[in-house]
């Protein structure tokens, strides 16, 4: 095939627009709270180098703010996400399935508000309502501490929390089930993963995680959850940071063997995109604070084509190459999270 109808499937699959459903936007929008247009200058050009569509902007309280302001914190992010939604003139924060629908069709980009670890309700379920009337529509319990909720899946072969939810986190899932807010498996340990399957109905997702088969940790999936996923027609979005342990074989063909994993052991219709593009953070961080995320975490291998929004037609790309046909591409790029949107929001 031709350089140029490659180019001009990649265009055309990108023009309905690319979904996201990871991103830590609102952190770093709140750390530069005293700069304007931050979204303007700083990311709006990637995302639309890459034809994004959709983006999750997740709510995520980094240790040093915690306990006393998580709440705090948490509000200021999504004030900010608001207002530089605003001023971006090209940005607009979505609630339901129809203005998701609108965003793309308007060829605007939509924002998803999530929350990644429910440490802004501290143990006050009347919270969740109060974030869902703000516009959170999908909430993972935990990233990888303890809270209130549950537990993290820790960044290793074995070794978090034997426990699975605590009473509060139980009521979370109901609530958030009841509300029509996506409950999103990324980050909990196993314990907590398989109980939130047995109180649920509805489609969960995983927003962004890897296979445990590549990269086994706990903080992954393994092939039983990836199954408990796809009998529930969830969607998992393939993360971009831990696809390998060895920075070496991170690389958009390793993404894409994720891709494939999940696809061969559930089908087609439950993967998507959870791209977590967090080297921008990454590279703002001291020294220190690396150390201190290697210690504590794990150190991130990116991959170097597939480091932010602007370099996802290489993602495209890579697909076409690998023999995905433009009706798969459109499902894993757009359509599987469209699904899960039009059924639960």
């Amino acid at each position: 095939m031709s350089h140029v109808s490659i180019e001009q499937r990649v265009d055309r699959l990108h023009a309905g627009g690319i979904i996201d459903m990871h991103f830590d936007l609102p952190m770093d929008l709140y750390e530069k709270r005293a700069q304007p247009n931050v979204l303007a200058t700083e990311f709006l050009p990637e995302f639309e180098a890459g034809g994004m569509g959709i983006i999750s902007a997740a709510i995520y309280i980094e240790d040093r703010y915690l306990p006393d302001q998580g709440l705090q914190v948490a509000l200021d992010q999504i004030a900010r996400l608001y207002t530089e939604a605003e001023q971006s003139k090209r940005c607009v924060v979505c609630r339901t399935h129809e203005d998701i629908a609108r965003a793309l069709d308007s060829k605007k980009i939509g924002f998803l508000i999530t929350m990644e670890g429910v440490e802004p309700l501290g143990d006050d379920l009347d919270l969740l309502r109060a974030f869902y009337e703000l516009g959170i529509r999908a909430i993972g319990l935990t990233h990888a501490r303890t809270n209130a909720a549950g537990h993290g899946g820790i960044f290793a072969a074995s070794g978090s929390s034997p426990k699975g939810l605590t009473p509060f986190g139980r009521d979370l899932v109901r609530e958030c089930e009841r509300l029509g807010v996506l409950i999103d498996l990324a980050h909990i340990n196993p314990a907590g993963f398989k109980e939130i399957v047995d109180l649920t109905t509805k489609p969960l997702i995983v927003s962004h995680a890897n296979a445990r088969e590549f990269y086994d940790v706990e903080r992954n999936i393994s092939d039983e959850q990836i199954k408990m996923i796809g009998q529930r027609r969830g969607v998992i979005g393939v993360n971009s940071v831990l696809v390998s342990p060895e920075q070496e074989t991170s690389t958009l063909d390793c993404y894409v063997d994720h891709i494939q994993h999940i696809a061969d052991l559930i089908g087609i219709d439950c993967v998507g995109i959870g791209f977590d593009f967090f080297e921008f953070i990454y590279r703002q961080w001291p020294e220190s604070k690396k150390k201190w995320m290697a210690e504590k975490l794990t150190t991130p291998h990116f991959i170097s084509d597939l480091t932010n929004h602007s370099h996802a037609k290489n993602l495209t790309r890579k697909l076409i190459e690998r023999g995905f046909s433009d009706g798969d591409i459109e499902k894993i790029l757009r359509g599987n999270w469209l699904r899960i949107f039009e059924e639960v929001l």
